[in-house]
């Protein structure tokens, strides 16, 4: 929601109107409070925002941000800054800071827990495209982008010293996604944090992000699917997890391969290296672990291991069945099921939904989504799919049905695809609704009869009612955002 204005009265001495009109405009700038961060390979703390639910996060790391800054704190995903850097990063975000850029709100980024890494390939040559967000567009001085080394320990925040750099954009026109190359160094692979700094150039203000991502090796012979496990979990003790393996075309089985979890084994770096290993002794179609000279070697690490396929690709699904070897007339029946997953994706992104029940043995599921979307396979626990690519925001409501002999839970997940950029063009967002999140500045609305556009990241707050420097302005007006002018 846009953050509340404090009512108040102030004094000013005897201007000229111009010389009003002026400071006004030095004003308007500090109202946005909005900016951006990193959305590909996302940011902790956008993950936190979109991949986990900010008033009840599962994830370590969103939980310490949560203990930092408050459920607010992952709402105000863009706004990871330093208002006087003036390009002087290193005086204003101290070490062990880096990922909450040196603020205290955020200080939970900067958490030494298992962060969910994003899997990423780049190519032959080590270029590698990221995306940066911005919910308020600004011009820009540069893009500094950098990797952390091969010594540093993931248990302690990051310093500077960890750092090296792999990209520097220099000045970069403001655009609501900004791409931007960089090159990994030839070798690198594995577990990493990607750390980027966005200086402005039309105020000192800066922004910080870390990004996880776990880097896979260009091969033609092995083709990255996914993490096995995008965010970690305990396995319970007796408990089985099965890797099934589908056909991506016509969505059925092709394998299944199953562990049983021993006392010792339910860490999930522990279970996820066992279930690695198991695939790797059998599979046909995938290996599972990081690619290492050629071949994968599975890794001790709650979120570093990869499914490939073996030169072509599938889809897959992990399942936790809690039979512990009992027979079916012990059947417990399902507890409340809940849906863990994206809440909002841009078209062509990787989503995966994951139901949960909090009790039940032998559990089937069985998936419905409106409107349909190709190609899912509807019977697993978790949909790993590529996002649709619709002409406009759309809304997908899926529907899960967990059951068992002794009964049937459901619960259910909207998830919203946001179109394609169509090259700064404002998107038809229709009439002005209470509930929805604009998170792209320049949406158009209708409300009372009248066009609007927004200048920055907003939600809750009516058309008209910020005045002349509000979020919501008429299209007709002249002091349009200077972004928005002329679409």
């Amino acid at each position: 929601m846009t953050a509340p204005r404090s009512a108040g009265t102030f004094a000013l001495p005897a201007l000229t109107l111009s010389q009003i009109a002026a400071s006004l405009m030095l004003l308007a700038p500090a109202a946005a409070s909005a900016h951006g961060t990193m959305e590909e390979p996302i940011s902790r703390i956008y993950y936190c925002r979109t991949a986990d639910n900010p008033e009840n996060p599962g994830t370590p790391g969103c939980q310490a941000v949560k203990q930092s800054g408050g459920a607010q704190a992952m709402y105000d995903w863009s706004s990871v800054l330093q208002g006087g850097a003036g390009g002087n990063h290193q005086q204003v975000v101290p070490n062990g800071k880096l990922c909450a850029g040196g603020n205290a709100r955020f200080s939970g980024l900067d958490a030494g827990v298992d962060w969910p890494a994003t899997s990423i390939q780049p190519g032959p040559d080590g270029k590698y495209t990221m995306t940066y967000h911005q919910s308020a567009q600004h011009q820009t001085a540069y893009f500094k982008s950098y990797i952390s080394k091969d010594s540093y320990d993931f248990k302690r925040p990051l310093q500077w010293d960890d750092l090296q750099l792999i990209g520097d954009s220099g000045a970069v026109a403001p655009s609501a996604k900004t791409k931007l190359d960089v090159k990994i160094p030839a070798g690198m692979q594995g577990k990493r944090v990607i750390y980027n700094v966005w200086q402005r150039s039309d105020s000192a203000e800066a922004f910080y992000s870390c990004s996880d991502v776990n880097i896979v090796a260009n091969s033609a012979d092995f083709k990255p699917l996914g993490a096995l496990v995008s965010s970690p979990f305990e396995a319970k003790p007796d408990s089985t997890i099965t890797l099934r393996v589908f056909d991506k075309l016509r969505g059925g089985d092709l394998e299944k391969h199953s562990i049983k979890i021993a006392a010792g084994q339910t860490a999930a770096k522990d279970w996820t290296y066992a279930l690695a290993t198991a695939v790797n002794a059998k599979s046909s179609v995938v290996k599972v672990g990081q690619l290492q000279n050629g071949q994968v070697v599975p890794v001790k690490h709650a979120t570093a291991n990869t499914v490939f396929g073996l030169g072509k690709e599938y889809s897959f699904a992990l399942e936790q069945s809690d039979e512990g070897g009992k027979p079916p007339v012990d059947e417990i029946a399902p507890g409340k099921v809940t849906v863990k997953g994206q809440s909002s994706v841009n078209s062509g992104d990787m989503v995966s939904l994951s139901a949960q029940a909090a009790a039940g043995t032998n559990l089937k599921y069985r998936w419905t989504v409106s409107p349909s979307i190709a190609g899912l396979t509807l019977d697993a626990a978790t949909l790993n799919f590529k996002a649709p690519e619709p002409k406009q925001d759309t809304s997908y409501n899926f529907t899960v049905k967990v059951s068992n002999a002794l009964g049937s839970k459901n619960a259910e997940h909207k998830l919203e695809v946001k179109a394609k950029d169509e090259g700064g063009k404002p998107p038809v967002a229709g009439a002005w609704d209470a509930a929805k999140t604009y998170a792209q500045p320049c949406a158009k609305v209708t409300y009372q009869g009248e066009e609007w556009m927004n200048g920055w990241w907003t939600r809750g707050e009516k058309p008209g009612t910020g005045g002349q420097w509000g979020v919501w302005r008429p299209v007709s007006s002249t002091d349009m955002h200077g972004q928005c002018k002329d679409k």
